[in-house]
């Protein structure tokens, strides 16, 4: 029976897998595939640069394949979190096992001393004692050599996975278009945004901006422009952002920006400044000089206004004034 063309590199395929999982004594969990099937088909120079940087380096691990994966997704998943803690957690408890043994080690060392110069004070010859002194001092040089060395390799494991697990934090937070705080930090800051609000009695307001006409701009000139629009948008949204102006993908082509210590007034001032900037510009493709034209967005500001008022409310408000907007004639700014 002949062989299917499509088998050959299917197979090559396989088998590249299995070996870079094998090497470098990976389990075949979704993660590390996905690590391995990207750096054998994704021909990304930087990511295959960091897995070979890994390998030269001692081998890859479960939390660095994880790390990887996590920087090429707009989430890091729950399941491969657990596998970061979990190997963070193994190598703390190698190093709690190398320092208890080192303990007993140093106590069993103490006591041969004792029992030693004992033997020398009752008279026993001096030779042999001294020559059982000279070994035991030997073997406890060779064992602290060893256990140094043990430490040391836990230790730079650590600070792999320390660094790994702060990266993968810092991407699973990141919108990966736009390099914006994505829908789960927004979360987060907005709930401690309202926390931090009702406890000084500051002023607090949000609002969700959203692209005027965007479907039919993206129909028109195509998904890859349409992402291009997205991503200058964010940028101006973000250009100002500080610990007290905090800007977010919302989702597709909404955004939503927390302004801690102003009232909707003040929040609406600083959205309409941003709003007259982008739409006076003309925008072009730099690579083609191909012209776009016009570009405008919507808003809808709500501050926040009573004890009880949750974020799903506040949200709601913004969300009501921005359909106020669009339906007013959109590029505008309406506070609900």
């Amino acid at each position: 029976m002949t062989q299917p063309a499509f088998e050959d590199p299917w197979r090559r395929l396989y088998d590249g897998i299995a070996r870079v999982l094998l090497d470098n004594r990976l389990e075949p969990t979704p993660t590390n595939y996905a690590m391995a099937h990207r750096y054998l088909t994704a021909h990304d120079r930087a990511y295959n640069g960091s897995i070979e940087r890994a390998i030269k380096s001692g081998g890859l691990s479960a939390a660095s394949a994880a790390a990887m994966i996590a920087e090429r997704s707009v989430e890091l998943s729950a399941a491969d979190l657990t596998v970061m803690i979990a190997e963070a957690q193994a190598r703390l408890t190698e190093v709690d096992e190398i320092v208890t043994q080192s303990r007993i080690a140093a106590h069993d060392y103490g006591e041969a001393l004792e029992s030693n110069a004992a033997q020398l004070e009752a008279g026993a010859p001096v030779a042999p004692v001294v020559n059982t002194l000279v070994g035991l001092t030997r073997s406890m040089i060779e064992r602290t050599r060893g256990v140094g060395d043990q430490l040391r390799a836990a230790c730079d494991e650590i600070r792999q996975l320390r660094d790994s697990l702060a990266e993968a934090q810092d991407q699973a937070n990141k919108d990966a278009l736009t390099g914006l705080p994505n829908r789960r930090a927004l979360d987060a800051r907005l709930a401690a945004a309202m926390d931090n609000a009702r406890l000084t009695g500051e002023p607090f307001s949000i609002a969700i901006c959203d692209i005027d006409h965007f479907k039919a701009f993206n129909d028109r000139f195509g998904h890859q422009i349409g992402d291009e629009v997205i991503k200058f948008v964010a940028t101006s949204l973000a250009r100002d952002s500080n610990e007290r102006l905090f800007a977010a993908r919302y989702g597709g082509e909404e955004f939503v920006i927390l302004f801690e210590g102003a009232g909707a007034a003040m929040a609406k001032a600083e959205i309409d400044r941003i709003r007259v900037a982008i739409a006076a510009r003309d925008l072009k493709v730099n690579a083609t000089g191909q012209t776009l034209g016009k570009l405008t967005f919507s808003a809808g500001v709500a501050e926040l206004a009573r004890e009880d008022d949750g974020s799903s409310a506040m949200l709601k408000r913004a969300d009501v004034a921005l359909y106020q907007a669009k339906r007013g004639g959109r590029n505008r700014v309406v506070i609900g």
